[in-house]
């Protein structure tokens, strides 16, 4: 059995849908439950698409090449249920928890953004990420939104940046045959995917799963994050991006007087 590659997979309009439907719950799952995300979690057939994707991508020929990283799981633990069962009972505790684990401001222990895992003095550097992320958005013609603030480098935002993606590439490849431009912006949004994974995503989420499984291991949000560290092998495989939590990602979160605007991607 060869391994898959890239452009092989690229053409696969179910694991693009499935992957879509991984990134879409875990980005709802991060949110802040005050945008009303318990019932968006409890909407009928959520859960059952959820598993039916998780299913998908385990099944997948790329699961077998798919080896996890320095704090990911492998990828049978790819398994929603777990953090379906831990969903709790209504909003409210759901906001318990929400505030329980990651604090009313940035959580000093397991940090919801990806800049709080640079060492505090390159301050400098973490500006300049941040800076990277919203261009990101911007090209794509996305912009954080007012309703709910929240920075750029959350981890809902970066999540629901990808399954955005993922949705623009399948638009671009269900273009009728002949269109010039359909291949250039299949291609373009493929490419933002493999370089957002792996300048972004790749190198802090198993860093942050293992910090949510040790201090808070039978949550809700833990659970979410083991399903996020068992789907990173895959999407590595998928997207050809090498591990990168090799490097020991751990938080460097400081009071800081200043938060980031925004949350909710949005078009512009």
């Amino acid at each position: 059995m060869n391994a898959p590659t890239p452009a092989k997979l690229a053409s696969n309009s179910g694991l693009n849908l499935a992957r879509q439907a991984i990134y879409r719950f875990a980005s709802l799952a991060f949110l802040d439950p005050r945008a009303g995300t318990w019932s968006q979690l409890r909407r009928a057939g959520v859960e059952d698409c959820v598993l039916a994707a998780a299913e998908l991508l385990r099944a997948d020929d790329v699961a077998a090449f798919a080896e996890p990283g320095l704090g990911e799981f492998p990828p049978a633990a790819l398994d929603p249920a777990s953090a379906f069962a831990r969903l709790p009972g209504t909003s409210d505790e759901l906001n318990a928890e929400y505030e329980t684990t990651f604090g009313l401001l940035v959580s000093c222990d397991c940090p919801p953004y990806e800049t709080e895992y640079i060492d505090s003095k390159f301050s400098f550097q973490r500006s300049k990420e941040l800076a990277e992320i919203a261009g990101y958005y911007q090209a794509f013609g996305l912009q954080t939104s007012d309703r709910h603030r929240e920075r750029q480098d959350h981890i809902s935002l970066e999540l629901e940046f990808m399954a955005v993606l993922i949705a623009l590439e399948t638009l671009a490849a269900a273009r009728p045959r002949g269109d010039p431009d359909a291949d250039q912006h299949r291609d373009v949004c493929r490419q933002a995917q493999t370089s957002f994974l792996e300048g972004h995503l790749a190198w802090w989420l198993p860093a942050f799963a293992r910090l949510l499984g040790h201090l808070h291991g039978d949550g809700f949000y833990a659970a979410s994050a083991r399903l996020l560290a068992a789907f990173m092998p895959i999407e590595r495989a998928l997207l050809g991006v090498r591990s990168r939590g090799s490097f020991g990602a751990q938080p460097y979160t400081l009071e800081r007087p200043e938060e980031c605007e925004g949350c909710l991607l949005q078009p512009l």
